[in-house]
């Protein structure tokens, strides 16, 4: 669409303006009314910021290293506050103090308004460590008031919480101290009491023993083996010989001296002659010996013997019989003993590696709760510090970097906008209306719209011309319709005066009836 063609439209929507200017004048002042009422009737927006900085930078905790933690902030701060500021714990405080405990009804009440407040509140976290609270309300002294009371509640709640975090952990590690303490003193009087009841000694103890007896015992076999042997020897021995000796043992004793004498001789007869004095002298002896054997032998045959002696070396093998047997007997009773104390240590052994493994649970049960009872010492000292900073302030601090200011304007569309907006918006309102009307209706208004119908030609366009009655008339109506102007004017800017002054509501009610 090129300019004249809206020049043409214009002119078509002045002149349905003209034709309809009483509607049109009473529209625009309905409109423009109702807008400044609008705008009367909504209350003003007031807005302040308050800048917390979130200072976790101290000296305390480079000069302790590991030996104690401060509380710290989270790692988005902007959350964790507003987590902390819209909870009600936080809200229900500032309320109570700003409304009062008692200034609601019922519990619903007190809930709106806290609902209220937290719709109102604005929490953006900004460079750094810096938090911005906002808080808009229609009353510059409530917004004022309601966002120093959230800001130092939140403060106040957070240097609390941080104690509170601090002293609570001590009292928890503290506790599971001392139930380390009472486990770790049970512990070891089981312990105790067990190596004092058990007396069996080490394994490699009872081995070693094991070892000893099984070489006695070893050695005991052979033993026994050796006395049966010699018991078995003897007892044949002894039934070879006769208890009772004979009448010629006299006699059997020179002999065997007659032997011996004669085996000399031999001897001496391979080096020497008969006539050599030693051979001499044995031959002597030889002589005699027979001369005594000759009259034995004669005085056994004269008389007769009626009585026999007991045979000595029958009595000497029966003495060593038993004396082996004896010996025998001892042998066995010991390794009777032997074999008994063998089966005792291997009672002992089973019994150590029962005991072992319970003296190996006890003992690893002590290790655990000493282990665990000296870390809880620690770190129950390291709480113990960390309580102590907290309590001091260190850690982390939230610090008012900017003051809240007191909202002398209001923000967002004030009065004086709804004021100029009126007019304006009713004049656009109506020529809108007006733009619609003529682009829907079906009437022919330009001479342009006969030449697109087909099998019409267009001779000529003969323009509107208004006669001196219809003038005459037209005068007097502008006349009355500046007048109307003029009264509603004045009555629109009275009333925009009244309620900038402070006038009431039902002041300006009254005023716009009058």
């Amino acid at each position: 669409m090129d300019i004249t063609e809206i020049f043409k439209y214009a002119a078509v929507v002045w002149r349905e303006i003209c034709q309809r200017k009483f509607k049109v004048a009473f529209v625009v002042t309905l409109i423009s009314f109702a807008i400044m009422f609008i705008g009367i009737l909504r209350p003003p927006s007031y807005s302040s910021s308050i800048t917390i900085f979130a200072d976790n930078q101290n000296i305390i905790k480079p000069l302790l290293g590991s030996k104690a933690s401060v509380t710290e902030l989270k790692q988005n701060r902007s959350n964790q506050v507003r987590d902390i500021i819209y909870s009600p714990r936080i809200l229900s405080q500032v309320v109570d103090s700003v409304y009062g405990k008692n200034a609601f009804p019922t519990p619903l009440a007190k809930d709106i308004k806290i609902s209220q407040v937290r719709n109102n509140l604005t929490i953006e976290g900004r460079s750094g460590n810096y938090i911005q609270v906002s808080y808009k309300d229609d009353s510059a002294d409530r917004t004022f008031e309601i966002l120093n009371k959230v800001v130092s509640v939140f403060i106040e709640d957070s240097a609390d919480t941080k104690r509170e975090e601090s002293r609570s952990a001590f009292n928890f590690i503290d506790q599971q101290a001392a139930s380390y303490k009472s486990l770790l003193l049970n512990a070891e009087e089981k312990l105790k009491s067990f190596q004092s009841n058990n007396f069996d000694g080490t394994e490699d103890e009872v081995n070693n023993r094991i070892a000893s007896l099984r070489a006695s015992i070893e050695e005991m076999n052979i033993q026994i083996q050796e006395s049966n042997t010699r018991v078995g020897s003897l007892k044949r021995q002894l039934s070879r010989e006769s208890k009772y000796a004979d009448n010629n043992y006299e006699s059997a004793v020179y002999n065997s001296q007659l032997r011996e004498l004669k085996k000399q001789k031999a001897a001496l007869q391979v080096n020497y002659e008969d006539s050599y004095p030693a051979i001499v002298d044995i031959n002597y002896q030889i002589n005699d010996l027979e001369k005594v054997i000759s009259e034995i032998g004669t005085k056994k045959s004269t008389e007769s013997s009626v009585s026999a002696d007991f045979n000595p070396l029958y009595e000497e093998l029966r003495s060593l019989l038993s004396a082996a047997q004896v010996e025998n007997r001892t042998l066995l009773n010991r390794l009777k003993a032997f074999n008994r104390l063998l089966d005792e240590s291997y009672e002992r052994r089973k019994r150590i590696a029962n005991n072992k493994a319970e003296l190996s649970e006890l003992t690893r049960d002590y290790s655990v709760f000493q282990e665990q009872y000296e870390e809880m010492l620690t770190k129950k000292e390291k709480a113990r510090i960390s309580m102590v900073l907290d309590i001091q302030g260190q850690g982390v601090n939230y610090k008012l970097q900017e003051a809240a200011t007191y909202p002398n304007t209001p923000i967002g569309a004030r009065f004086i906008h709804f004021f100029i907006a009126g007019p304006i918006v009713a004049l656009l309102v109506i020529i809108g209306i007006f733009v619609a009307k003529i682009l829907v209706d079906s009437k022919i208004r330009f001479s342009s719209e006969i030449k697109n119908i087909e099998g019409t030609v267009l001779l000529a366009s003969i323009p509107h011309a208004t006669c001196h009655s219809e003038s005459k008339t037209r005068r007097l109506h502008n006349t009355f319709l500046l007048l109307y102007y003029i009264v509603c004017m004045s009555g629109y800017v009275a009333i925009a005066l009244a309620f900038k002054y402070g006038a009431s509501l039902d002041n300006i009610v009254r005023l716009g009836a009058f």
